[in-house]
């Protein structure tokens, strides 16, 4: 049985702070995300992460008939996020520079590093590294490369080192034992806020994967291919109408949430998405993606929206949620007590063709420990009832955004209510009836 399974896994974990891969690319700029929060990008670097996000779906969609997409995997506290997996981990990245792809490993460590670690963490020596670059003509040049790595034991220790440092520095709230930030003058977001104290004198780190631990290949029989296909798919990829699957869940906050105007202070309405994660549901997270490689991937989606993503858990779409209930509903309660669970899990379902999902909640407060962990799997039947639902919600959305009236759309349910950054102005409360179901 799955929850039974799952159990276990709760049961072993030793709680730690969970690390990324990124995060030990540069952990001076982790701390200071991790101390001081994210800082809002400059206009120019927005729209260089917007369009390298676009070709980042459209690497997906190439690689997806060959392998899993964005493959999740969680070892001793440290969490990686694949571009793709094939017989081998794939990194993906755009860059400014043109250069061939032996020059890229030479001139780009950081992206040497980040494969390295996911090939560690995989437990595969071999991994490939494709780059993309725009052309004067708006079209995409493709560079292949693929790494082997001759010592990935000692990539991986070398891993756990830096995340245990990463740890202390978070936890004794000094960044002193973290070395020089490799974006330090590169254009780090955080030392051009003067958001850090930083001073560019500290030690530098020696990179993780020296040229001389890798062979490097250039695959030069496979970028041409890559090459006209990518750009096949980039020009039919357009940006996403919407957002998040909640805002289908939701529609009247999602109103609110695009409409709202920012106060000539700056300051964030209260209620605003940022909340620190619980630590149930980062160990819930971890229970998840603590299994064996490939169990959690991303579900392609058959349409460009919405822009987030759909994890799916042994090939199944899945919500993983923490409740604070005393009691532990059945399966035949569910719908009744959450019926937010059935929209968002249907929803995702219609996005990626599939028609069962799965829930998976812990119960923080359950009298006995055996019940504290359920898994619910849910079957939707036609899946064309939560498309036609979609494309509904959708509409109206689009159309109270631009026609300014809100009272057609759903109102949120009640338990939204007292934390709701917008009631007062939402009229939430005036609906007898706000069921979801």
């Amino acid at each position: 049985m799955l929850a039974g399974e799952l159990t276990r896994r709760w049961e072993s974990i030793a709680p730690s702070r969970a690390v990324s891969v990124t995060d030990l690319l540069a952990p001076r700029r982790a701390y200071w995300k991790a101390t001081r929060g994210p800082v809002e990008p400059s206009p120019e670097r927005a729209a260089r992460i917007e369009e390298g996000r676009l070709v980042h779906r459209a690497i997906e969609r190439l690689i997806a008939g060959e392998g899993a997409i964005e493959v999740r995997v969680r070892r001793a506290g440290v969490v990686g996020r694949l571009d793709a997996l094939t017989d081998r981990p794939i990194e993906f990245k755009t860059t400014r520079f043109a250069r061939a792809a032996a020059q890229v490993v030479s001139d780009r460590p950081e992206y040497v590093d980040q494969l390295a670690m996911y090939c560690a963490l995989a437990g595969n020596p071999e991994g490939r590294l494709i780059t993309a670059v725009p052309d004067a003509e708006a079209a995409w040049s493709v560079r292949v490369a693929d790494l082997h790595f001759l010592d990935t034991a000692s990539i991986e220790a070398e891993m756990h080192h830096r995340a245990d440092r990463l740890r202390e520095a978070l936890a004794r709230r000094t960044p002193s034992p973290l070395p020089r930030c490799p974006w330090f003058d590169r254009g780090c977001e955080y030392r051009d806020a003067a958001n850090c104290d930083c001073t560019g004198e500290e030690v530098e780190e020696p990179r993780l994967a020296p040229e001389s631990s890798l062979t490097p290949t250039e695959r030069t029989d496979l970028e041409t291919e890559l090459q006209a296909r990518l750009n096949a798919i980039v020009r039919s990829v357009r940006p996403a109408g919407l957002r998040r699957f909640r805002e289908l869940i939701y529609p009247r906050r999602a109103y609110f949430d695009r409409t709202a105007v920012p106060s000539e202070e700056g300051e964030e309405r209260a209620g605003t998405p940022g909340a620190p994660v619980s630590p149930t549901y980062e160990r819930l997270v971890e229970t998840i993606e603590g299994g064996a490689l490939g169990e959690v991937a991303r579900l392609p989606t058959r349409a460009d929206e919405p822009e987030e993503e759909v994890p799916a858990f042994r090939g199944l779409p899945y919500l993983a949620r923490t409740s604070r209930s005393t009691r532990v509903p059945g399966a035949e309660e569910l719908f009744d007590r959450s019926p937010q669970y059935a929209l968002e899990l249907g929803f995702r379902c219609a996005a990626t063709g599939t028609d069962i999902g799965r829930v998976i909640v812990v119960y923080e407060r359950a009298a006995d420990a055996r019940d504290r962990l359920r898994v619910y799997e849910l079957t939707f039947r036609p899946i064309t009832a939560f498309s036609r639902l979609w494309r509904a919600r959708e509409a109206a959305l689009v159309h109270a955004v631009e026609t300014g009236s809100f009272r057609e759309l759903p109102a949120c349910p009640s338990w939204m209510f007292p934390e709701c950054p917008y009631r007062g102005d939402c009229g939430c409360d005036d609906p007898p009836d706000r069921s979801q179901r």
